[in-house]
C-alpha cells in the first residue's frame, strides 16, 4: 500500500482514537487495508474528537479513485456499496442502518453551490484547500496520527472558525457557507470570531434567500442544536440571519442546563425538532410560527410534532412527574420523555440524575392506560345517539386525565352529573 502524496510532512502528533472507533469503522478500515487502499478519517469528526466531543457522523477519505474502490470492494461481505455519488468521488458503505461515506481526495475545478466539477488528487494539501473552514481541514490515520496540511490544529483547540481563502469568494461559491459558518461558530461556542469574516457574512446574508428552502431548513435545524450559550447569539448576530426566514428565537437561557441533561441522557434526544422548538420565541402566536414552518417546507408530520412540543412547553407548570400516566395516554411514551425534560428545565428547581433516569425508565416500562368509558356506557345513561355522546365522553376523559388515569368507570359515572 503506497503512501498518500507528501503525507509525512503534515504529521503533527499522535491522538488517542479509542473513543472514536467502533467495530464497523475498524472493519471498514481493515477492508481497505486488505485490498491495498488507504483510508483516513476527515472533516468534522476530527475537529470534534480533538475538542473532546462525540462526532455525530464520521466521514472518510482515500487516495483511491472511485472506480478502483468499486472494483476491489463491491463484492465484500460486510457492507453494501452505494455508488450514486460516484462522479463526486463519494462511495458509501452501508451496514444495517448506518452509512459511511468515503470520498476520494479531490480539488474543486468549478463550483455550483454544493456541487462542483472535481479533479481527483493524491495530494492532501489540495484536498484540504477545497474545504470550507480550517477546523474541518484535518485528517486522522487509524494509528492515531494527525495530518494537518493547513496548520489548523492550534486554532481548532482555540475553538476558532475561519474560512479557508477569501471569505467573500468562498461564500459566492456556496451561499450555504454563511449558515455553516454561523453553525460551527455556535457549535464550538467560539470566543475567537474574526470580525471581518462575520461582517462579510452579515453583508451577504441575502444570498441565503437564493438557496432552496429544504436546504435552509436542514441547516437551521442543525444550527439550533449547535447553540452552546446564550452569549453566542449576540456575538454572531444570529437573530439577523434567522430573521431572513421570519424565525424568532428566545434568549436561550435554558441552554446550559439542557446541555448538562443532554450530556448524561443523549440517547433520549433523538428528535432535532425538540431543540428547535425550545429555541423559538413562545410569545409568537403559533399561527405565525405555522406560516414560517410551511414557508421552510416543514412536512405536516414535522409541524404536528412541533405543535406537540409547543403544547408541552405551554403546560410545563403541570408536574409531569405526578401525572405520568395521563401524559403517556395523551402524548405517547416518546413525547412524555420530552415533557419530563421540559419540566426539569423550567419548573424543577433540583432533580438528581438518578431520579431523572428512574423517570425515563418508568416511561418505557409503563403500559399505555385504557380509557374506561365507551359510547355504549353513555347510551346506557339514557343519552340519545348523536354529537352529545362525543361531548360527554370528552368531559369524562378530561376528568379521568385530571386523576392521572386512576378513576375507574364506576367512579367516573358516579362523579359526573349529566
Amino acid at each position: 500500500m503506497g503512501k498518500i502524496l507528501s503525507i509525512d510532512k503534515y504529521s503533527r502528533k499522535k491522538i488517542d482514537l479509542s473513543n472514536l472507533l467502533d467495530i464497523n469503522i475498524c472493519r471498514l478500515n481493515a477492508l481497505f487495508t486488505e485490498n491495498g487502499l488507504n483510508l483516513l478519517i476527515t472533516g468534522g469528526a476530527v475537529r470534534d474528537h480533538i475538542l473532546g466531543n462525540k462526532p455525530n457522523d464520521i466521514d472518510f477519505t482515500t487516495d483511491a479513485n472511485p472506480d478502483e474502490i468499486i472494483s476491489k470492494l463491491k463484492n465484500n461481505r460486510d457492507f453494501l456499496v452505494i455508488d450514486d455519488a460516484k462522479k463526486y468521488g463519494c462511495i458509501s458503505f452501508k451496514k444495517n442502518e448506518k452509512k459511511y461515506e468515503v470520498t476520494t481526495l479531490r480539488e474543486d475545478v468549478n463550483t455550483f453551490g454544493r456541487s462542483a466539477d472535481v479533479r481527483f488528487t493524491k495530494d492532501l494539501y489540495k484536498d484540504a484547500m477545497r474545504r470550507d473552514f480550517f477546523c474541518n481541514s484535518m485528517y486522522l490515520s487509524f494509528d492515531g496520527m494527525l495530518y494537518d496540511p493547513l496548520n489548523a490544529y492550534q486554532d481548532t483547540l482555540g475553538r476558532k472558525v475561519s474560512f479557508i481563502g477569501d471569505t467573500f469568494d468562498r461564500i459566492q461559491e456556496d451561499h450555504l457557507r454563511i449558515l455553516r459558518y454561523i453553525r460551527f461558530s455556535s457549535k464550538l461556542d467560539s470566543k475567537n470570531i474574526i470580525p471581518e469574516e462575520l461582517e462579510v457574512c452579515i453583508k451577504e446574508k441575502a444570498l441565503l434567500l437564493r438557496i432552496s428552502k429544504e436546504r435552509i431548513k436542514s441547516e437551521i435545524l442543525k444550527l439550533m442544536q449547535s447553540i452552546k450559550s446564550p452569549e453566542i447569539i449576540s456575538a454572531l448576530s444570529l437573530r439577523e440571519f434567522l430573521g431572513l426566514f421570519d424565525i424568532k428565537i428566545n434568549n436561550c437561557t435554558h441552554i446550559p442546563k439542557l446541555a448538562s441533561i443532554k450530556k448524561r441522557f443523549d440517547n433520549f434526544f433523538q428528535n432535532p425538532l425538540f431543540e428547535f422548538t425550545l429555541t423559538l420565541d413562545n410569545t409568537v402566536p403559533f399561527d405565525n410560527t405555522l406560516n414560517m414552518l410551511r414557508e421552510l417546507r416543514f412536512t405536516n408530520h414535522e409541524i404536528k410534532q412541533i405543535k406537540i412540543f409547543s403544547d408541552l412547553l405551554e403546560q410545563r407548570t403541570v408536574s409531569v412527574v405526578d401525572n405520568i400516566d395521563a401524559y403517556i395516554y395523551k402524548y405517547g411514551r416518546e413525547f412524555t420523555g420530552y415533557a419530563v425534560i421540559i419540566f426539569c428545565l423550567f419548573e424543577s428547581k433540583k432533580i438528581q440524575n438518578k431520579s431523572l433516569l428512574t423517570l425515563f425508565n418508568s416511561i418505557s416500562e409503563k403500559a399505555i392506560p385504557n380509557f374506561p368509558i365507551k359510547s355504549e356506557d353513555i347510551l346506557g345513561l339514557g343519552v340519545k345517539p348523536g354529537k352529545d355522546v362525543g361531548l360527554i365522553i370528552k368531559k369524562f376523559e378530561k376528568e379521568w386525565l385530571s386523576s392521572n388515569c386512576q378513576l375507574t368507570k364506576d367512579e367516573l359515572l358516579a362523579k359526573i352529573n349529566l
